[in-house]
């Protein structure tokens, strides 16, 4: 027997989300507001306990970098650690999207090669969305501080030319914590 739904609110009250049910196919939650889009992540800390989350800020405004050209030409990278339950709220609306700040967070080269194939697996869907995008001002290391052997811009160099492909390129910005990475 066929069940016809006469309306989605109807619907959602006999179906309701719930916290358990994750972000469906996707390894990330996505938000739009305005031309801002806000990806939500989640990782298993190298303990195995404790996983922490991630809010990705892929905007259109740098503090650094003085940014020519047309709008839809270029994107600015930041991220955030936030707590996995905030994620949670949010995916089912109980909780706002936070404002992006300055506070820092560590990582090691592990968990940096995880959160960078994370990052970029959101770049790649926010590039789905804005096909025209030449140019991505990377300026995550204004909170993520890396704790390791090499530097940072080689392992999100590694991970970013591997998952957008070889038409991408890697440079240094204006300032030593700002990567701009084109076509």
């Amino acid at each position: 027997m066929n069940k016809f739904i006469s309306n989605f609110k109807d619907f959602n009250t006999k179906n309701p989300i719930h916290e358990s049910d994750g972000f469906g196919t996707s390894d990330f939650l996505m938000r739009k507001i305005s031309d801002v889009y806000h990806y939500f992540f989640t990782l298993d800390n190298s303990d195995g306990e404790n996983p922490m989350g991630y809010h990705l800020i892929i905007g259109k405004y740098s503090e650094d970098e003085v940014i020519e050209g047309a709008k839809n030409s270029y994107c600015v990278l930041n991220i955030n650690q936030i707590s996995p339950e905030l994620i949670e709220d949010i995916a089912i609306d109980k909780e706002s999207i936070p404002t992006p700040n300055d506070n820092e967070f560590r990582s090691d080269s592990n968990e940096l090669s995880r959160i960078m194939e994370f990052t970029f697996k959101c770049v790649q869907d926010y590039l789905t969305y804005n096909p025209k995008i030449v140019r991505i001002f990377d300026e995550i290391q204004k909170n993520l501080k890396f704790k390791g052997k090499g530097e940072y811009t080689e392992y999100m160099k590694s991970i970013a030319l591997a998952n957008l492909g070889s038409r991408w390129s890697v440079q240094q910005g204006t300032d030593s914590e700002s990567i701009i990475i084109s076509r």
